[in-house]
């Protein structure tokens, strides 16, 4: 390579020689990177041409491209488990844009950056745009330069698959704790105490709003409140004992999704829905403060009584689910605590691994 003035890259061929027995991780790595694609981004020419010629020696099968938009055609139209791209590709920066260009388009290519003379400045920005390493471009360090990109291209697929495995064992656990649950509701018996009435506040201006959605719960066992606004209900969302708030959004002193949240972050456990005109409104599901289901095409008083309805049977089912789970840990704690743990640090590497992509 041109790393000084007047060196070109001159690839000789390997020398044969009998291999050692304890070398066998070089002739891993020939057989395990054959015919396997490789990108050379260099606007030397006379460097690119030797790369070329080096790792094709050693089995790679090499696309070389002479500026960053020939490379980003090259990626357009292929996979490259391994990128070798030159630092100073077309004038300052360009390199570290291809590499950041390739993390964002093919993020499971393993990216070496080329350099005359790292800089602790390149080599910072080379690492954050999601290169593996910054090597010099000197003939000496051809073979370390070898090793490195084959290390990375032969643990690509390890780590695609360890994925794939931990995706795998996440599910497998949801799985067996809905089987789990299953079986408890087959060795514990059903509580068979019944809870207090659901608190429900309505709060919504429309007095003939108010009086319909009352007229269609009476038969229900239900404790239904109403308030005409915003302010009444965050008296009312004090006493700690709603179920859940349902509000118009277009009060008369503040926004019903305000009056919501403020009443969740108060009492975390309270369902809210906040609800717009009927006809051609919405219905938006509420949970922690956040949004976690919008139903389109709000129709008034009975579309509301529906989604309380599958809210107070959802609610039901999970303090049902949350006893089993109670009474299930009090004869297997043990395993309960070795479940979560297993699962709390799949989840963790998971994350980490989408991070890091």
């Amino acid at each position: 390579m041109s790393g000084e003035p007047g060196r070109t890259l001159a690839v000789a061929s390997p020398p044969r020689r009998q291999r050692a027995l304890g070398d066998v991780d070089a002739v891993f790595e020939v057989v395990t990177v054959a015919a396997r694609p490789l990108l050379i981004v260099d606007g030397v020419e006379r460097d690119r041409a030797g790369l070329r010629e080096f790792f094709e020696q050693r089995g790679y099968e090499v696309s070389a491209a002479a500026t960053s938009d020939e490379a980003r055609d090259l990626v357009a139209r292929g996979t490259f488990p391994g990128a070798l791209i030159n630092i100073d590709l077309g004038g300052t920066g360009q390199g570290v844009a291809l590499a950041r260009y390739l993390k964002a388009h093919s993020p499971k290519t393993a990216v070496v950056m080329l350099c005359q003379q790292p800089t602790y400045d390149g080599m910072q920005e080379s690492l954050r745009a999601g290169a593996i390493d910054v090597v010099r471009k000197t003939p000496e360090q051809l073979e370390y330069l070898a090793g490195v990109i084959g290390r990375a291209m032969r643990r690509a697929p390890e780590i695609e698959r360890s994925s794939v495995l931990l995706h795998e064992a996440r599910s497998v656990l949801d799985d067996a704790f809905k089987i789990m649950l299953e079986q408890a509701r087959q060795v514990y018996p059903a509580a068979s105490v019944a809870g207090p009435p659901p608190q429900i506040l309505i709060v919504d201006a429309d007095q003939d709003f108010l009086k319909e959605f009352v007229w269609l719960t009476e038969d229900l066992d239900w404790q239904v409140h109403g308030e005409a606004n915003g302010g009444g209900a965050l008296d009312r969302g004090m006493s700690g004992d709603l179920t859940i708030v349902a509000s118009r959004d277009d009060l008369l002193d503040l926004r019903g999704s305000m009056v919501v949240r403020s009443i969740q972050s108060q009492s975390p456990d309270v369902l809210g829905l906040v609800y717009s005109e009927e006809g051609e409104g919405k219905l938006d599901s509420y949970e922690h403060g956040q949004i976690t289901r919008t139903d389109s095409s709000f129709g008034g008083s009975e579309d509301l009584l529906k989604r309380i309805e599958q809210l107070l049977e959802q609610r039901e089912s999970t303090a049902e689910d949350r006893r089993l789970i109670h009474a299930f840990s009090e004869d297997h704690r043990a395993f309960l605590g070795r479940y979560a743990a297993l699962k709390l640090e799949i989840d963790r590497l998971i994350a980490d691994r989408l991070i890091s992509e």
